[in-house]
């Protein structure tokens, strides 16, 4: 039997699956910068599997844009139901003092192209912080000192870094100008913070960013120029986030990368009982520093105690699990 003719079938679908986008990447690349990506985020927004949400999001521009003082700051708490993928509402004008307000309700932002939109998808990837899974290497990386790893620091540097685009892919990104000023001024507010990597000649080789919430932190974005620098960033940061008393971190979206540090999903329902619990907390907003009291090397995932005489038991059914720490 010619086994090259049994293969060539999937070996042609690989191929027809590769030529567009190299074909895509090299035409973005003759682009101006601006208008590159604004190429890249349309053709995001015209994936298949993307168009379902098209009909909802021109009605939501079209009533932004006919009665924008009808519009809130922040959607209501039952806005996604029956909506396409979790689309909420058109997010004009948002504040910081809004976005602090959306996130504590469930929502986030996120946009590749035109105003940024308020999202709340049926499922959401979270870490629950006694699940947090380390590999074997980045242990040896935290152990052996090859990287050093501050908090807020160069902040804004760190944002420009989850940016920028990746080698190799379009130059897509939600991270516009805008949500970089926004961010910057939640960072100056004490809310916004950066997890910094830098290699042994001092330059910053990862890091990633997100926004503190009650007992609540939200992810935002990683970016690594070094191997495995963004799972370095990661671990330090669950492990002072679980020492300081968060109760989860929030992914959003999953990524097979998220769910090789530990996140997993949980359904919107068991999302926002979270959220009312423990992103209402009190938490004075103030510049993070790394914590001597944690020694990384011997770092052990704990259970956290979120309220008292109970824990987050791992790996059980997730509504029964919020069940038992949620106050119904």
């Amino acid at each position: 039997m010619d086994t090259n003719a049994v293969h060539f079938p999937a070996k042609l679908d690989i191929v027809r699956q590769i030529t567009p986008s190299i074909c895509i990447n090299s035409a973005l690349k003759t682009m101006p910068p601006k208008m590159a990506a604004k190429a890249a985020g349309l053709l995001f927004s015209l994936q298949p599997h993307r168009l379902r949400v098209l009909p909802e999001l021109t009605k939501l521009s079209l009533r932004a844009w006919l009665f924008p003082r009808s519009q809130c700051a922040v959607p209501r708490l039952d806005a996604p139901e029956n909506k396409p993928k979790g689309l909420s509402g058109i997010a004009t004008n948002v504040s910081p003092t809004d976005i602090l307000e959306g996130y504590a309700s469930g929502f986030f932002l996120f946009s590749h192209l035109g105003p940024q939109k308020w999202w709340a998808p049926e499922q959401r990837m979270v870490l629950f912080f006694d699940e947090t899974h380390l590999e074997k290497n980045t242990r040896r990386l935290l152990r052996n000192g090859r990287f050093k790893v501050t908090i807020d620091i160069v902040f804004s540097d760190i944002v420009d870094g989850c940016a920028a685009p990746r080698t190799g892919r379009p130059p897509l990104t939600w991270i516009t100008p805008r949500m970089k000023r926004l961010f910057q001024t939640l960072h100056e507010q004490g809310h916004a913070h950066s997890v910094e990597v830098w290699n042994q000649k001092g330059e910053l080789v990862g890091g990633l960013y997100g926004l503190a919430v009650g007992n609540v932190f939200f992810t935002e974005s990683q970016f690594h120029r070094e191997r495995d620098t963004s799972k370095v960033a990661f671990a330090v940061l669950n492990a002072h986030l679980s020492h300081w008393g968060f109760v989860m971190n929030d992914g959003k979206h999953h990524t097979s990368y998220l769910a090789a540090n530990g996140f997993r999903l949980i359904s919107r329902e068991d999302f926002n009982r979270i959220t009312r619990e423990f992103a209402q907390s009190p938490r004075n907003p103030e510049r993070w520093f790394t914590d001597c009291k944690i020694d990384m090397d011997k770092w052990v995932a704990e259970r956290p105690s979120l309220i008292s005489g109970t824990t987050l038991a791992p790996h059980e059914t997730t509504t029964d699990q919020i069940k038992q720490i949620v106050k119904f």
